[in-house]
This record gives structure tokens, sequence and C-alpha cells, in this order.
């Protein structure tokens, strides 16, 4: 055997680390890893990849403090836990059923090993049963690699046994038929799984209804009578079966919801901690880049980039430069979005959108962008220090905001990450939209990986929670969001859990502003705007940010307060990133 740095994904064995943590303590668990070689801290990652001969010693620690031969092969709750799932976004964006995730893992097997490959039968292959194969690679087919095989076998009976689970099903049932440490070519696993979608139980109903019918009305008013209580009550029992089920598929669903959205909220956790990691650039003030623009101070930071006042050596005009930070600047895919900014805001020559003048490279070759210069401050430093914005002041500043929301979504660009924080009340009066950094141009592929969910989970609309498609209507949600924060103080939605926060967007209705806040002086059209855009069905919000300006525009101004006079704040800002 090569005996690799980098074999096999540590999520094969994460969910035997979170359990054996919860019954014996982090200490017990430490104690034992440290005692068989394995460092415990490279298995916290489930995206990290492990040395074959660690996994193993791993495993072997797990089978022995969780009760023996037989340990492994059953994941239990542990296959659901959050902090199991970071490796499964993808896995679960494409699956609609298990036999889809089977197909998965046999077509990314590189995803979770680099020492085998995965295969499955088609020829077995039904709704709710399957043949897996498990071969080692070439290199790998030697005594050594199979000797250690049986503790790697038991690991990939647990996860296949798992894979229902997410869909709120049984775990599989799995006959082990062929195995390597046995000699065998390779592994063999014949599975079976209920998928919950059998008619007995509309046909029990059926016959149940109809019979208790038919002999009650039959006995009371005679055979013709019987006769016709006997159909009503098969009409009336299959309704009734059909509705339990269509109930049960619906839990189903919103349960594997739920699970997909846990495996986006850690992939993302993960994400952040890698990119935390990472040094934070050179200090630049003082610095001359591309031989024109002076850098000065720091004024800001973005979602991937910090932001430096800068003046125009020759022209003397002042500018906002964003230089990628950190991670980011060693990302490709942060490096594409930056450039994406860019592009996207220098074709929208609009007054209500951030001007964006120039685009270049350092002698690292990292990015830079190049801005105009805003003098004011961001609506979410207005609401922080002054509390809920008054009608008067807000309504100009909306419309702003629909104009630019307008010519955006015109040339096809959703901003995806629309926010207190992206909206700048500037000196003069205007209000701009800012960062573009995670906008999508609906006609263009994706620059993010499958299956995350990019946005501020509190400002997101439900089809952006669970990573669906998102178009211009998904940006009127998020703006509603906003409104309905700046005027009254107060977010519609909150949790202290991210993961709950994305599942509540999906189905709670928040309070009306004037029911919420009735101590303020919110009028009831506007009210209503800011309702219809935090609709949860895309078609009950306003058909597009002109629609939304109109009904905001046809607001009367006249005797609305343009600023709340010693009023305290009271923002229900739960942390959930």
């Amino acid at each position: 055997m090569r005996g690799g740095k980098e074999e096999i994904r540590a999520s094969l064995l994460k969910p035997y680390l979170l359990r054996l943590r919860s019954e014996k303590g982090e200490r017990a668990v430490s104690s034992a890893l440290m005692n068989a070689g394995v460092d415990p801290q490279s298995l916290e990652a489930e995206t990290a990849w492990l040395s074959a001969s660690r996994a193993r010693r791993a495993l072997r620690v797990f089978e022995q403090e969780l009760g023996g031969e037989g340990a492994l092969a059953h994941r239990g709750k542990w296959a659901l836990h959050p902090e199991a799932l970071g490796t499964f976004v993808r896995m679960l964006r494409n699956a609609k059923g298990p036999l889809d995730a089977y197909r998965y893992l046999c077509a990314n097997a590189s995803e979770s090993t680099r020492i085998g490959t995965w295969e499955i039968e088609e020829g077995t292959a039904k709704a709710s049963s399957a043949v897996m194969v498990y071969r080692l690679r070439e290199e790998e087919q030697d005594p050594d690699a199979k000797s250690g095989e049986r503790v790697l076998c038991a690991a990939r009976r647990g996860l296949l046994t798992s894979i229902p689970t997410f869909w709120g099903m049984p775990e599989a049932q799995i006959v082990h038929s062929a195995c390597i440490a046995d000699g065998a070519a390779a592994c063999s696993y014949e599975l079976r799984w209920t998928t919950g979608r059998s008619w007995i139980p509309t046909a029990i109903a059926t016959a149940g209804s109809a019979s208790v019918c038919g002999v009650a009305i039959g006995l009371a008013g005679g055979a013709g009578a019987g006769v016709l209580a006997t159909f009503l009550g098969a009409i009336l029992g299959g309704g009734g079966g059909y509705l339990w089920q269509r109930n049960q598929r619906d839990a189903a669903l919103r349960l594997f919801e739920r699970h997909r959205i846990a495996a986006l909220e850690r992939g993302l956790q993960l994400k952040g901690e890698g990119q935390a990691q990472a040094p934070p650039p050179g200090e630049l003030s003082g610095t001359v880049l591309g031989g024109k623009y002076r850098i000065g101070r720091k004024i800001g930071s973005g979602g991937i980039g910090v932001v430096y006042a800068a003046e125009h050596t020759s022209l003397g005009h002042e500018v906002a430069i964003k230089v990628l930070r950190g991670a980011a600047a060693m990302d490709g895919s942060e490096i594409a979005r930056l450039r994406r900014e860019a592009h996207i805001q220098v074709r929208l020559d609009q007054a209500n959108i951030a001007r964006v003048m120039d685009l270049d490279q350092m002698a690292d070759g990292s990015i830079y962008v190049v801005m105009e210069r805003l003098y004011g401050r961001s609506l979410a430093d207005k609401m922080s220090k002054e509390g809920p914005v008054a009608p008067g002041f807000a309504i100009p500043c909306f419309i702003a905001v629909c104009r630019a929301l307008a010519a955006a979504h015109a040339i096809g660009v959703v901003h995806r990450d629309l926010k207190p924080g992206n909206i700048f009340l500037c000196d003069d009066g205007a209000s701009k939209v800012l960062d573009f950094g995670m906008s999508k141009l609906t006609s263009a592929e994706s620059l993010t990986q499958a299956g995350y969910t990019l946005g501020t989970p509190e400002y997101m609309a439900p089809e952006q929670c669970i990573g669906a498609p998102v178009e211009a209507r998904t940006d009127l949600y998020a703006f509603g969001v906003v409104m309905y924060e700046a005027l009254t103080g107060e977010l519609p939605i909150t949790s202290p859990n991210r993961r709950e926060l994305l599942d509540l967007h999906q189905r709670l209705v928040p309070k009306p502003m004037r029911l919420r806040r009735p101590d303020l002086d919110i009028p009831g059209e506007l009210d209503i705007a800011v309702m219809t855009c935090l609709k949860k069905k895309l078609v009950e919000r306003p058909a597009d940010a002109r629609a939304l300006e109109q009904m905001l525009a046809a607001i009367d101004l006249t005797n609305l307060p343009t600023s709340y006079a010693q009023l305290a704040p009271r923002r229900s800002r739960t942390a959930t990133r």
C-alpha cells in the first residue's frame, strides 16, 4: 500500500466520533484516540482527508469503545447530526431519493475515498433496492491493504444503511454477500429500504370504511341502503387514506429539507472556518497601486475584501478600492466573484448603484477593484444608532433602492445579498445599493459550488434558503425584510440558530408592522407593500421592482414624520452567522 496522506474523508468517521463523545465525554475520546496515535482534531472537520492507516486506527478505537463488533455497521441518529453533514451538500442537492443518493455516491466516489471505487449494479436498481459494489483501486491490491478492510467495510455499511434516513425512512436492510477482508475481489452490499409509498394503507382504509358503513347502514335501512353506504364508505375511506399518505409524504419532504438545510449550514460553517485560518493581507496604506492610486486609510470591509480610501495620483479625485483579503486572495471562486462584481456594476450605469471605474491586479496577483468614493453611512449604521427609520425619510430611500434593483433585474442580475449594510445613505440625500459580489446573472452559470446557499440568513427568501433557483422577486423578499426592520427596528423573523432561521423563513408569516409597532406612525399602504414583499410564494410578491416602486410612490408623504425624537432602538437582531 502506498500510504498516501489524503485517502479517506473524515466524514466516514465523524458520526462515531460524535456518538462516542456524547456517551463518554470529550476527555475519554481524546485519550482513546491519542493512545491509538490519532489526533482527535484531525477528525473534527468532516471535509478533511486522512490516511487509510489513521482511519483504520480510529475506527478500531470507535468499535472497541462503542460495544465491539457490529458497532460500526449502524450510525443511528448520529448520521443526521448537523456536524456530520458537511460533505453531503451536493448529494442532497441532486438526489430525489435514496436510489439517487446511491448513484451519486458511485459517480462521485473520489469525494469520499481515494483508495477505492463504488459502482451500482443497474440491473438490480429499483425504487427500494440496489446492489452496491466497492473495489480497491489497482495500486491498493496487496495483502496489507486487504487485511485492514474489516473496520473500513463496517463503516461503509454504516454509511449505506443510513442513506434512507435523510428522507425519514428506516435504515436500509443490508446483506453483505462478499467482502474484501475475506479475500473477495470486491465488497458487495445488497440493500433494501422502505419507501413509505405503499398502496396498502389506502386499501385497508377503503375496505375498512366500506365494510363498517355498509354493515351499519344495511342493518338499519336494508340491502339497498347498505350497498350505497358501502360505496360511499369506500370513497370516504379511500380519500382519507390518500390524504393520510399525502400528509406522510409532505412530512418526509419537510424532514428532508431540514436535513438539507443542516448540511448547507455545516458546509458554510466549514468553509468559513477554513477562510478564517488564513492570515490577513499586509497593510497597504501609503502604497501606490497600478502606478496611479495612492492608498489611504482603511474605511471598511465587505464580504470578500478590505476597502481603502484612495486618491488618483494624477487626476486628484478620491476613490474607494476593494482588495481581496485573507483566504479570498488565494481562492479562485472569490477572485471570479470580485471580477463579476466589477463587471456587473460597470454594466449597471444607474444613479442608485455604486459606480465601478477600474479593475486590476497587484504584483502578487491579488485582485482589486476601484469604485466611486461615497460619503455618508449605511442604513445599518443609521438603524443601530437611531433605531427605527421614520416613514417620511424611509420611503424616498426605498424608492431609490427599487430603481437600483429594477436596473439590475433588467439585465438579468439578482443581487442575492440585499441587507441594510448594502444600502448606503449619502450625505447629499442620495441612496445607493452596494456589493454585487454575491449577485447572479440569471442567464449565466453560477460561480458558487453546487449546493451552497449564499446570502445573509436574516434576509433570505424561502427559495434561497433551500438552494432553489433565484430570480428578481427573491431580491424583493430580502428588500421586504430590510424595510420591515428599518421601519419597526425589529427583524420580522428571528432565531438564535441559523438552521432554524432558514426553516422559519419558509413557513412563518410575520406579524404586520402596524401590529408589531402600533406606537409608530406607519401608513397602512406602506404596511401592505412591505408585507406583500414578504409573501412566501414568488407569484404573490410584487411583479417586479417597478411595481413595488409604484406602490411606494403612491403613498402620500404629507405629514409623515422624517425622524423620531428620542426613540430608543428595539432591534431584535440575533447572531446566526
